[in-house]
């Protein structure tokens, strides 16, 4: 399984030589690396240059390359298209899922989504994640009762005190990079289990091209707000390179995966690949969802 995140920060050429990338910074010595080890890419630099046979290269090996806006935040996202030995196959049962199935998949979800942001708030000390368990426990097939956003409610307003969605926060800042690094890691996932990231099963944006991709990365999330959480943003005004390898670190943390200790990376691959069994069975209780592992996620 390929495990390793490369961030590149510099001015370089990418290019691939013997299935090994190669990097060529401005300055220094070139650095190589085995495409079957990495897993994902960003680039932070508008000044790198990366060949059409590496672009070719990342696909072939299932790897996902992200771009950065001028903030140095992903907003774009390259990934493999039609990889999957029975592509065909997947996408047609994907789109003979029933409505109730898509329904009781989102309930999954959901709960699932909530009981994590229910460990966050425990591991805060705050009572109000008993309350997030019981909202959890009452959500209905398809969410019909917006559990959802009432968990979110007092999950927010419970987690960060003076909490501002604007960007020039940054925790919000540091929220929107962590997410933006999982959603491309879900939606790499999705199309190397043979899936097609634009069909969800709740979210259905004709203009959002990853529907899917926003539906499955809700249980993981809170993953990433336990991981802003830990971090020591006070008095830093934007992220800095080593709060931006800490974000992205949290893909190679463990959770709790179906009674396991694995990466967080490795239970994305998995959740989308159960999420195929699921439409396979007819059965939401095929869909295998993360929990928090009991050793620490960060130390």
């Amino acid at each position: 399984m390929s495990w390793r995140i490369v961030q590149i920060t510099s001015a370089c050429k990418l290019s691939v030589k013997s299935r090994q990338m190669v990097y060529e910074p401005m300055q220094g010595e070139s650095v190589t690396l085995p495409l079957e080890d990495i897993a994902v890419v960003i680039l932070e630099n508008k000044q790198i240059l990366i060949t059409a046979t590496l672009l070719s290269e990342l696909a072939e090996h299932g790897i996902c390359l992200f771009s950065c806006d001028r903030t140095h935040t992903p907003n774009g996202v390259y990934t493999a298209f039609g990889n999957h030995s029975r592509h065909s196959e997947v996408a047609c049962l994907q789109n003979d899922v029933s409505e109730p199935l898509k329904k009781r998949l989102w309930q999954k979800i959901v709960q699932s989504k909530i009981r994590n942001q229910a460990e966050v708030l425990y591991r805060v000390g705050s009572p109000v994640s008993d309350k997030l368990i019981e909202i959890a426990k009452n959500v209905q097939s398809g969410d019909t009762g917006n559990g959802e956003a009432f968990a979110a409610r007092l999950y927010w307003d419970n987690l960060f005190s003076d909490f501002k969605r604007h960007d020039t926060d940054i925790v919000n800042a540091s929220l929107n990079y962590g997410y933006a690094i999982i959603r491309g890691a879900v939606v790499r996932s999705l199309v190397g289990a043979g899936l097609l990231p634009c069909f969800g099963l709740h979210h259905a944006n004709k203009l959002n091209a990853f529907n899917l991709a926003d539906d499955m990365i809700e249980p993981f999330r809170a993953f990433v707000d336990w991981a802003v959480v830990q971090r020591d943003l006070s008095g830093k005004e934007k992220l800095e390179k080593e709060d931006k390898q800490y974000l992205v670190s949290v893909l190679t943390r463990n959770c709790s995966y179906d009674d396991e200790e694995i990466t967080i990376l490795k239970a994305i691959e998995l959740t989308s690949f159960s999420l195929v069994n699921a439409f396979r069975d007819k059965d939401a209780k095929s869909l295998i969802l993360p929990e928090f592992s009991k050793t620490p996620l960060f130390e």
